[in-house]
């Protein structure tokens, strides 16, 4: 089991961790830092180091040092539950959730809400986190697929697309993101009609086949649940056979930081990007603007999304036990409830019911930027998270009969 103590902890001295008051509070996370989730977690892994740092050098959280202990899971839920518990155990108050969907539900059931530690979600996006298998001790600084796919299916009525097909990667998030956009797709543009479905491995080597049975359906718009790696396999393979061309661009996928930058030349210009918290967003709150400017500084790369929510899962948490004045689980999450945090995306307040924060959807074609020297999105729409949040009588309802 791979086990990773951050660097910056290691190299803070007793010398000055004695000048806090108090014993050490002990935080952790089990990462996707190996496996086909690697780039997500190991994005996740420095937005978690760097909100550390960032803490530490404030003085800590109530006068005292912050440990992050960091693991990799090898994108595997079993072991991503088994590094959880063994966090607590230590003595970890917070847990910050795994990338994938899966994992992360393992995690809220079988060790955030046995052990009552609060968990943050800082990247999966699964409904069922806040919903339907949603616990006391769970929040989320990352917006639900719920949210998300409104967003887009709200784009797509906008457009008025008439034929519409799906790709996803054949997990427990994609099945369930594809689920909810085809109900939001009905609602809003209820004169489409699904033409194609398509569900592939997530980590697979040929996209190829799946494209093809898409084009064959003339779709005039398709929507995509691909992330990581796969994003860099299908534009190469959808750009070798024409794809994007024959689709005109209506492609939508959510695009991060990191993996734009990795395609660089590859990434296909004009295909339509939704994401979370894109670093050329950020500069729009004064939090943001310092946040990617220290991190660019740091590590000499912008923030991914999934870095960016993970930021802002640990400095929300360590905002309400300084609020609280305790690390209580039970008294951190009624602050959760009841404040209103500033974040590196603006100030928004946790729901009451889901304690799902109310984090914006941005959207917007891909372009090549000079300013950056990547690829980015062009955000030319921003959903308010207030907007896009499931009401609670929604909420409510995706519980009966759990």
């Amino acid at each position: 089991m791979k086990r990773t103590l951050l660097a910056s902890v290691l190299a803070l001295s007793w010398a000055g961790a004695s000048a806090q008051s108090g014993e050490p509070i002990r935080i952790g996370s089990s990462f996707e830092m190996s496996g086909s989730n690697a780039s997500l977690g190991q994005m996740s892994h420095r937005g978690a180091e760097y909100a550390t740092e960032v803490l530490n050098k404030r003085g800590g959280v109530l006068g005292r040092q912050v440990l992050l202990d960091a693991q990799d899971n090898g994108t595997n839920p079993q072991r991503a539950v088994s590094q959880s518990l063994q966090i607590v155990r230590n003595g970890g108050v917070l847990l910050v959730a795994p990338n994938s969907t899966g994992a992360a539900l393992a995690v809220s059931s079988a060790v955030s809400a046995k052990q009552k530690v609060p968990m943050c979600v800082g990247a999966a996006a699964g409904d069922d986190l806040t919903m339907k298998q949603f616990q006391p001790y769970v929040f989320s600084t990352a917006p639900s697929q719920y949210m998300m796919y409104r967003a887009v299916a709200g784009y797509a009525a906008k457009q008025k697309f008439k034929r519409v097909g799906v790709i996803a990667v054949d997990t427990v998030g994609g099945h369930m993101g594809i689920d909810a956009f085809k109900e939001f797709n009905k609602e809003l543009n209820p004169q489409s009609q699904l033409v194609v479905e398509e569900y592939v491995k997530a980590g697979s080597q040929d996209f190829t086949a799946a494209l093809n049975k898409i084009l064959a359906a003339k779709p005039d718009f398709v929507f995509s649940i691909i992330y990581g790696s796969d994003i860099i396999t299908v534009s190469k393979q959808g750009k070798a056979i024409d794809f994007f061309k024959q689709i005109d661009n209506q492609f939508a996928m959510m695009y991060d930081t990191n993996t734009l930058k990795l395609l660089g030349d590859e990434a296909v210009l004009g295909t339509i990007g939704y994401a979370r918290a894109p670093f050329n967003y950020l500069p729009r709150s004064p939090e943001g603007r310092e946040f990617i400017d220290r991190f660019k500084a740091r590590y000499n790369q912008y923030p991914s999304d999934d870095a960016t929510m993970t930021y802002d899962c640990i400095m929300a948490w360590a905002a309400a036990v300084e609020k609280a004045k305790s690390t209580d689980a039970d008294a951190v999450m009624n602050q959760i409830k009841t404040q209103e945090f500033s974040t590196t995306r603006g100030k928004f307040r946790f729901g009451k019911l889901d304690h799902m924060g109310e984090a914006p959807i941005t959207l917007g074609p891909v372009v090549m930027s000079k300013e950056y020297d990547q690829p980015v999105m062009d955000i030319q729409e921003v959903v308010p998270g207030s907007v896009a949040r499931p009401s609670d009588e929604v909420v409510l309802q995706s519980r009966k009969g759990k």
